[in-house]
């Protein structure tokens, strides 16, 4: 295989523009100053689009999966909300990628017949077609290089997790390649601006899990971490760039903070993984059970939601939604929603699910900058990026008051479900924070009675 890495970035690129096949001069292209063929390209109806491309210096042939550059936000977008591949862990063009994956391979026979020298066959993608990449490579016993991939191990294909087949290449700021685990290799690579992102974002640059820190933030806040011009010798509006992988720095760098971006990598995975089951709750008890048993070596025939009697239970909330009476932030919940109502009303704002989403994003902040109650929801500023809507413990004159802030455009993009979820991670944050602390304390006082 004499594809280098940046060739590879080059054509996953490229299989994001539809080619002009009408004639054997249109099918002939240069890419990064290599000159290829363009054996087929197909758009199906299913979404999936792939192009094989074949050097013609050394005959190699390449499937290129063209996969989504999230426009708007990869947070925004899905990636970590209910619906599409991610949490119903379905992927409808997987089947067509293996068909044309399959198709490239009867290619490479039929010019070992012509020839007697079979060319070799390799994948490569980014984003969504980084993840049909892992998928082929796996069922289809090939090798490829993947760029800001979403990992093909979570979807339920018995893709196993490693190995050595596929070189995945990600940003360490990446939403997308974080929310789920890698079939191959995966080499990260940061920027210093992923590393102020997730600083700001509450991440301690150390290895441990006790720091009160924002994912949700710092996943919307570096959604540029995702783009695909990052691995491209031009920068995100076409202009010339260096490309990461020509930066050794950049790997030096990843390495360098591996605790901290390996923190936050970990977060957004659990957060995808309790999005999936989230949105299992409002299906009733038995989806529950079903998205459960994804997690389990083996299925079992009973529900583990059958009652003493044999029977499900009715259906109800899931117990991580303060909502539910009994829940320990049902309290600030509640305070925070009849404000941030009245916050919306105010500025002539509709309520409905973008106040909702507002109020389980601000109730998240507030218990993470410290909040165990909520006297009252403050109106800030208003731009044409949003309202900044604060919630404020104490008077909100005196200086010890605690606050939370967050921002309507922001809190709009993040489901309900997802930020019940980070709540649960936040208070058991928390509940572990203040088991040290009690534990330091007791160590203090027996050192002092001895």
């Amino acid at each position: 295989m004499t594809m280098t890495t940046q060739q590879y970035a080059n054509l996953a690129q490229d299989s994001y523009d539809s080619p002009d096949l009408s004639s054997d001069q249109n099918r002939r292209v240069n890419i990064g100053g290599i000159r290829y063929t363009i054996l087929a390209h197909v758009d199906k109806e299913s979404g999936y689009q792939g192009t094989i491309y074949q050097r013609e210096d050394t005959k190699e042939i390449v499937v290129a999966h063209r996969g989504s550059e999230f426009k708007e936000q990869p947070f925004k977008d899905g990636v970590l909300a209910d619906g599409g591949m991610v949490a119903k862990r379905v992927n409808a063009q997987a089947a067509d990628a293996i068909e044309f994956t399959r198709a490239a391979i009867e290619m490479a026979k039929a010019r070992r017949d012509e020839t007697g020298m079979e060319p070799q066959v390799t994948v490569t993608g980014h984003s969504l077609g980084g993840c049909l990449a892992q998928i082929t490579a796996a069922k289809l016993n090939l090798n490829g290089e993947t760029f800001n991939p979403y990992g093909a191990v979570s979807l339920g294909l018995r893709i196993p997790e490693g190995g050595s087949s596929v070189m995945n290449h990600v940003m360490a700021g990446d939403v997308v390649s974080a929310a789920s685990k890698h079939f191959g290799k995966v080499t990260m690579y940061a920027e210093p601006v992923e590393l102020n992102v997730l600083k700001a974002s509450g991440y301690e640059d150390n290895g441990s899990q006790l720091d009160i820190r924002n994912p949700i933030k710092a996943a919307v806040t570096g959604g540029d971490s995702h783009r695909m011009h990052h691995f491209l010798d031009v920068d995100g509006k076409g202009q010339p760039d260096r490309s990461i992988l020509s930066q050794p720095q950049a790997r030096e760098l990843a390495d360098r903070h591996r605790p901290l971006f390996e923190k936050y990598r970990g977060d957004i995975e659990d957060i995808r993984a309790g999005a999936t089951l989230g949105a299992a709750v409002y299906r009733g008890s038995q989806a529950i059970a079903d998205e459960i048993r994804r997690h389990l070596p083996e299925s079992s025939p009973e529900s583990p939601f059958r009652d003493a009697h044999g029977a499900l239970p009715a259906h109800g909330r899931h117990s991580l939604d303060p909502r539910d009476a009994g829940h320990p932030n049902r309290a600030m919940h509640q305070a925070i929603h009849t404000g941030v109502e009245h916050a919306f009303a105010s500025k002539g704002l509709q309520v409905g699910e973008s106040s909702d989403r507002t109020s389980a994003a601000l109730l998240v902040n507030a218990r993470q900058n410290g909040l165990s109650q909520v006297d009252q929801v403050v109106p800030g500023r208003q731009t044409a990026a949003g309202l900044d809507v604060f919630a404020v413990q104490g008077d909100v004159h005196d200086p010890a008051h605690k606050r939370a802030q967050v921002n309507t455009q922001v809190a709009a993009q993040i489901p309900v479900e997802t930020s019940f979820q980070q709540l649960a991670t936040v208070n058991q944050q928390l509940a572990a924070s203040q088991e040290q602390h009690n534990q330091d304390q007791a160590r203090t006082q027996a050192a002092r009675t001895v």
